[in-house]
């Protein structure tokens, strides 16, 4: 008796110690863990080996030696045969490359992740290894979790906002208050109006610049993106500007470009060649040599300020600031203009989902973010605790507000080079408008008739089999 004691006592003490090693039974959604030594092979999708190399795999190799990398190139996406849009070409790209850790843009998540079964759901491996969270920010979480329903599909350890940046110096000369957070787009170009319009073209100040490769066009999606708009119906299946809500965008922008007061950057001229910096912020940015009062750049940019500020310290560098990036005004806590940086998922058909979340988690961890907040180019940590101010200013204007999230993901959905067309149509028929040759509502209409016209043309070039008669 005494010695069936004692053998019932040495196996429930071995099963306890193999419940502490890790080999208890799991729970759903749980991944085995890896042996001390266990060698595992992962192929990872990327654009570029070296650049992959240079940001992640240097520092993941360090820490997991025994875990073999692969890149899968997702530059065979760009392929003009491997689909007509963009979903179809991931997808293919997922069935040939069968890649265990997806590298995604924004779009492409939001699609799988609503899509369903092409992901590894991580909400269980998360609570398994007590993998922290908490450092992220939530809207990070929130843009992550929302296309899934509520469940995490992907880890994104970079993102990047806007901001409407202001002239300081500008402003106190003029007599004009800032800007402050919230605005919507109506309020900054009347802000933008408070300024002279007078001068010649090479001294002249503006209310308003806008960046360095856009153009009204790309003003007019902007501010129709702030307020929830797009060029396509949510099934992404027709196009659609002939709208009260696009009409309203069209005509505010239209009055600000009238008025005088902003700046649109003169379309490519072929011939003209920019040879140093300084000149290219001459030619090509009026904000940097404090000839305009706001502009909207994005937090990549942030950087780039500093180091004009610096060049130009004894001519003319702005004295600036940052406020959030103009809204929707019947929603001033939200902004469009949060983005998602590279969102790393593990595939559900993954053969080493282990080895994959390992790489996932830890480009993801608090010790990961800490090392690149030291080599920071103008990316903002998810894990906000490492965006240092800049320049003596709090970075918090490119991330202050909630995101505003959108199902409508028409940049996956769209023909390839199909919202490229409609923009040169739109940069056209806007022109039309500002030299009296047409007004907006024939604008309007031409770019509603046109742009449906190249809607099915453009189906049937990327997708000629496809195409009904």
């Amino acid at each position: 008796m005494r010695k069936c004691c004692a053998e019932l006592l040495g196996f429930a003490l071995m099963c306890g110690l193999l419940g502490a090693c890790g080999g208890g039974e799991l729970g759903e959604g749980e991944l085995a863990p890896l042996g001390e030594d266990e060698q595992a092979k992962i192929r990872i999708m990327f654009g570029d080996s070296h650049y992959f190399s240079q940001e992640y795999g240097q520092l993941f190799a360090a820490q997991f030696p025994h875990i073999e990398v692969e890149i899968a190139d997702m530059l065979a996406m760009y392929d003009p045969n491997a689909g007509r849009t963009m979903e179809e070409r991931l997808n293919r790209f997922l069935e040939e490359q069968r890649p265990d850790v997806l590298m995604l843009y924004g779009e492409q998540y939001e699609m799988l992740a609503r899509e369903g079964g092409k992901l590894l759901p991580l909400d269980p491996v998360i609570k398994q290894d007590e993998f922290d969270t908490e450092g992220i920010h939530p809207a990070v979480l929130k843009l992550l979790r929302e296309p899934g329903g509520g469940k995490l599909f992907g880890l994104s350890p970079e993102f990047s906002g806007s901001a409407l940046y202001y002239n300081l110096d500008l402003f106190h000369k003029h007599g004009v208050e800032p800007p402050t957070d919230s605005m919507s787009w109506e309020e900054v170009f009347e802000l933008a109006k408070r300024f002279p319009t007078d001068g010649d073209e090479d001294s002249r100040i503006y209310g308003f610049e806008l960046g360095a490769d856009s153009g009204l066009s790309g003003l007019i999606r902007t501010v129709g993106s702030s307020r929830g708009l797009g060029l396509l119906n949510p099934e992404g299946t027709e196009f659609n500007i002939d709208t009260d809500s696009w009409r309203r965008v069209f005509l505010s922008v239209l009055d600000a470009a009238s008025s005088g007061a902003v700046h649109v950057p003169s379309r490519g001229d072929e011939s003209l060649e920019i040879a140093t910096i300084e000149e290219r912020d001459q030619e090509e940015e009026l904000f940097v040599a404090g000839r305009a009062a706001m502009t909207v750049k994005n937090s990549y940019e942030a950087q780039q300020m500093v180091q004009a500020k610096e060049r130009r310290k004894q001519g003319g560098a702005a004295n600036w600031g940052i406020v959030t990036a103009p809204v929707d005004p019947r929603n001033r806590n939200q902004s469009a203009d949060f983005r998602l940086g590279s969102v790393f998922s593990v595939s559900a058909s993954s053969e080493n989902p282990r080895a994959a979340w390992e790489f996932v988690k830890y480009v993801n961890s608090d010790e990961f973010s800490r090392l690149k907040s030291k080599t920071m180019r103008g990316s903002l940590q998810s894990r906000t605790k490492y965006n240092s101010d800049l320049d003596g200013l709090s970075l918090e204007p490119f991330y202050k507000l909630e995101p505003k999230v959108s199902a409508n993901d028409e940049q996956a959905k769209a023909p390839i080079g199909f919202l490229g067309t409609v923009s040169e149509l739109i940069e056209s028929e806007v022109e039309a408008v500002l030299s009296d040759k047409k007004t907006a509502d024939e604008a309007l209409k031409t770019i509603q008739e046109r742009g449906a016209a190249e809607w099915p043309k453009a189906r049937r070039a990327a997708d000629p089999e496809s195409a009904s008669p």
